[in-house]
């Protein structure tokens, strides 16, 4: 929101994909996403497990969902709408040990990710000139 309360958009990010049939469940890829007001269109991009970003058959399944990342620190991305931008920052992350149906690196134990989220500034149209 503007400071006068106007709302903008929204970020967040949600689970994909999960791993293995345990419990409780083993995320191998996220889901973060941009709405913005000003757009007619959520922008979403999908981070991923070593696993599943090395692996075609999942990552080739989850490409419908957005743009393929890979989770990992010091490795930050965008995304973007005319009017937002939200920057993407894996801060912290470890695997879950890879046991009975699931390989190594293939879920998140833990995962922190920050989004910093931005107003652009207005751009000027040209057609009123």
């Amino acid at each position: 929101e503007t400071p006068m309360g106007e709302f903008l958009g929204e970020c967040g990010m949600g689970i994909s994909e999960t791993i293995g049939s345990a419990d409780p469940d083993k995320v191998t890829a996220f889901e973060v996403w941009l709405f913005a007001k000003s757009d007619i269109r959520t922008i979403t991009k999908v981070l991923m497990s070593e696993h599943a970003y090395q692996g075609d058959g999942l990552r080739a399944r989850l490409a419908s969902n957005g743009e393929a990342m890979l989770a990992q620190p010091g490795a930050p991305f965008m995304l973007e709408t005319t009017g937002l931008q939200v920057r993407i920052d894996v801060t912290d992350l470890i695997y879950g040990e890879g046991e009975g149906d699931v390989p190594a690196k293939s879920f998140f134990d833990k995962l922190t990710v920050e989004l910093v989220a931005i107003a652009k500034p207005p751009t000027s149209d040209d057609s009123t000139l």
